[in-house]
């Protein structure tokens, strides 16, 4: 639930830095309604200490919420562990605890997807050639694409036209269809390669594709496959992708070169963030844009495959282990809602839109505890830069 603040502070300071009399009254509004009211009329610097003080509580209460709502759900595809012919659906928090098989699904097991609105885990099976999808506990498991696949190595989902995309690796084509995998066509010949993401807000999907063994690119094009253009090009042989639309960035990895790297969405200022060293591969990745991670499945050992959950900064700092001890991860979702769907509806709109202009609390002011999902650059404040953010993420009315 959305906590909707609206601070009014009169007798603000003037421009000699003067503090004239005046109120302060700071409203929580729930839906339209006070919840909560304080008011108290002082003179001069006691204004300032009351807006201080304020502040100051904001602050302590926007630690402690955002403590609490840090631990996110990671699904994973979890594969030839502890033998090559075992495969499992999981997930973890992120702090690395919770652990729990949801469906085993043999060695077949690739990409994997959630809708978070829906409730289910889509995921692809090479072995069978096809494509299923579950309840978020395991249970209610189904068969939604069994025809016209071959080696489906990838999967995501568009959350504002409810449509499944799809990369096969021995066709060589990215397909789509709708979430009930009915209405299952083809959307573009490529030479796929394993990794694929769709940029909702822009109509867009960018996958990578394979020149040769040791040599490949990162491409994209509008979501009916027309308008194909090169965005990564001459960086080795990207793998799995994930995009960070309104920080204008995808993020992949490498299987050839074992690094994880980023770019500017025009393919501009590629920047190695993790080199992880000879033999020892990362592979699927996911982004938490609120909490400003990345998070990957990173290669330990092979023949029986051991590996882990890693993250990072998006910047690349801060590289810890989440969870080990598992197989080779090779595919991973965090389903946390979209950066400017504050209602998390799925879209950004002008729900969104009102929403947002009652949390501006302006540079170097926390949000009022509710109000962080409108801080959209994660730094304790919700001011224009953060409006810039939802304005390339909105959606329409």
């Amino acid at each position: 639930m959305l906590v909707r603040p609206q601070a009014l502070v009169a007798g603000a300071a003037d421009e000699n830095g003067a503090d004239p009399a005046g109120d302060v009254d700071l409203r929580i509004r729930v839906k339209g309604k006070d919840t909560m009211q304080h008011k108290n009329t002082v003179q001069g610097r006691g204004g300032r200490r009351a807006v201080m003080l304020i502040t100051q509580l904001a602050a302590v209460l926007l630690l402690t919420t955002a403590g609490a709502r840090a631990q996110e759900t990671i699904y994973f595809a979890d594969i030839f562990y502890p033998t090559f012919s075992h495969g499992y659906i999981r997930k973890v928090n992120t702090q690395g605890a919770g652990l729990q098989t949801l469906v085993n699904t043999q060695d077949g097991l690739r990409g994997i997807t959630v809708d978070r609105r829906a409730g289910k885990i889509y995921w692809t099976d090479v072995n069978d050639g096809a494509i299923r999808r579950c309840n978020l506990n395991g249970s209610g498991q189904e068969d939604i694409v069994t025809t016209g696949l071959e080696f489906p190595m990838a999967i995501d989902l568009n959350p504002l036209n409810r449509t499944l995309y799809w990369g096969d690796a021995t066709l060589n084509r990215i397909g789509c269809a709708r979430l009930d995998g009915s209405d299952a066509k083809t959307v573009l010949e490529t030479n796929f390669c394993g990794g694929l993401a769709v940029d909702a807000v822009h109509g867009r999907i960018y996958w990578s594709v394979c020149s040769n063994p040791d040599y490949g690119e990162i491409l994209r094009a509008n979501l009916d496959g027309t308008h194909v253009e090169t965005v990564v090009s001459g960086v080795d042989k990207p793998a799995s992708i994930a995009l960070d639309v309104a920080g204008g960035k995808v993020y992949w990895t490498d299987h050839v070169v074992d690094v994880v790297r980023r770019a500017n969405l025009d393919g501009t200022d590629v920047e190695d963030l993790f080199v992880v060293g000879e033999n020892q591969n990362p592979n699927g990745i996911a982004l938490d844009l609120r909490a400003g991670k990345v998070y990957w499945g990173q290669d330990v050992a092979a023949a029986p495959y051991v590996g882990k959950i890693m993250r990072m900064d998006l910047d690349g700092s801060n590289p810890e282990d989440v969870a080990v001890n598992l197989g080779l991860v090779a595919d991973l979702d965090l389903p946390v809602p979209r950066p400017g769907d504050l209602n998390d509806d799925g879209k950004v709109d002008l729900t969104d839109y009102l929403s947002f202009v009652d949390c501006m609390t302006g540079p170097g002011i926390p949000p009022v505890p509710g109000c962080e999902p409108a801080d959209l650059e994660f730094d304790i404040d919700v001011d224009l830069a953060d409006f810039r953010v939802l304005q390339a993420a909105f959606t329409g009315p």
